[in-house]
């Protein structure tokens, strides 16, 4: 992987600044909220946080990779603005009923206070992640860079300082977490304000949103991939309770940080190429395997090697980061991490099947691997906890068994 001076100073700078700053508010945040917040209080504001993503997780998704594939290539983009954002309040009835409904099934007292926030943060990360993906798809990493630094203080700092001055209990962490969402919506909104009007000197044209995108098939994806992310939580807390599922919250912000920036500064660097490159014949798909096969791998390698360090790390945390109240969770930062991984690999073969635009494969890809996962998840914890634990471990090997020759199988056979 080749790196030229201005790629480095114009994409992957801004890329790694805005992880340092997203893991020092982690490491910060991990401080203030082990010190601060009861761990029964934090188990329920991780089932929220993992509910939040809702809208552009699942509802929105389609429109959210709209974005980040058209969004450099569009003539008209004040257009593919004023077509997108029209689409949001048009499927927020949707937003809403989700919303309901995981309230519903989620919330054991404060249902209002606790639907009210989740449909309305659920909708302004979406549209703070629709800005996001419009300025890395356009490698405006520096402006990309002052949205996403925004986002990581105000979510380190003001859930937990705002449990800390009212007493408000888990009230004042979910009014925290939609005052960070408000101020990420207003962030990206800001950095597209050059487009919100239409050039009168540009050339005509109707953006529209194709069915790939605006239909149900990325929906009924990103349904499997949300529950994904989430579904680890949920077990803990169902089967073993809020106090563990507090636990596990902390550790997966410990765990699942580094794996995750890395994933997500590779995927920022290498996906606008293979976007903008052409994969009409064979030997450019081949090309395409290629490329991703090492990006994934390198991912893999280095990501299990950060959350194994982690976790041999955890000991001398505790008391210098770690409240010792949260002593338990040194025991999940491991299984976080490993989780984290196995999940972002099958990202990388996503990526690939959309910039060969072979949408329609990433279906079977990401359906299969998702059920391999998520099945293994549930009878390891109905198992107990330590094969819960030994599940997690394992996991990474699955995208490397099922996602990639799944994706691969699509990527090289005759359109």
């Amino acid at each position: 992987m080749k790196i030229s001076r201005e790629d480095l100073r114009q994409r992957l700078l801004p890329i790694l600044l805005s992880q340092a700053i997203g893991l020092a508010c982690g490491i910060i945040g991990v401080r203030l909220t082990s010190h601060l917040v009861d761990p029964a209080d934090y188990g329920i504001y991780g089932i929220f946080v993992s509910l939040a993503s809702i809208g552009a997780g699942v509802i929105y998704i389609g429109l959210v990779k709209y974005v980040s594939r058209h969004w450099q290539g569009s003539t008209d983009r004040p257009g593919l603005l004023r077509v997108v954002f029209a689409a949001t309040v048009r499927k927020a009835p949707w937003l809403l009923a989700a919303a309901t409904l995981a309230t519903l099934l989620a919330a054991s007292g404060q249902q209002l206070v606790f639907g009210v926030v989740l449909f309305a943060s659920a909708y302004l990360l979406t549209l703070t992640q629709m800005a996001q993906s419009a300025l890395q798809a356009a490698r405006e990493h520096w402006r990309d860079l002052g949205v996403s630094a925004g986002v990581s203080v105000s979510r380190s700092f003001l859930p937990p300082l705002l449990y800390a001055a009212t007493g408000a209990g888990v009230r004042a962490l979910l009014v925290g977490f939609l005052g960070q969402a408000l101020l990420g919506a207003l962030l990206g909104a800001g950095s597209l304000r050059r487009w919100w009007r239409r050039n009168p000197t540009a050339a005509p044209s109707s953006p529209s949103l194709t069915p790939h995108y605006d239909g149900p098939r990325f929906v009924a994806l990103a349904i499997a991939g949300w529950v994904l992310v989430g579904l680890n939580r949920w077990l803990v807390a169902w089967f073993f309770g809020t106090e563990t599922a507090g636990f596990f919250m902390l550790a997966s912000n410990i765990g699942v940080i580094l794996p995750a920036m890395l994933g997500l500064v590779l995927l920022l660097y290498c996906q606008p190429p293979w976007f903008e490159s052409v994969h009409a014949t064979l030997p450019q798909r081949e090309a395409l395997l290629r490329d991703v096969d090492r990006a994934a791998g390198l991912y893999t390698m280095l990501a299990l090697g950060l959350a194994g360090a982690l976790h041999l790390a955890m000991p001398g945390l505790i008391g210098p980061l770690v409240s010792a109240k949260y002593t338990p969770a040194a025991t999940f930062v491991l299984m976080t991490g490993f989780s984290t991984t196995s999940i972002t690999i099958g990202t990388f073969y996503h990526a690939m099947l959309l910039a060969a635009k072979r949408e329609p494969a990433c279906s079977t890809a990401d359906l299969t691997g998702a059920a391999c996962l998520m099945t293994g998840s549930v009878l390891s914890a109905v198992a107990g906890l330590a094969w819960f634990k030994g599940w997690l471990i394992l996991a990474p090997v699955v995208p490397w068994l099922v996602n990639r020759p799944l994706a691969r199988r699509a990527l090289l056979k005759a359109a």
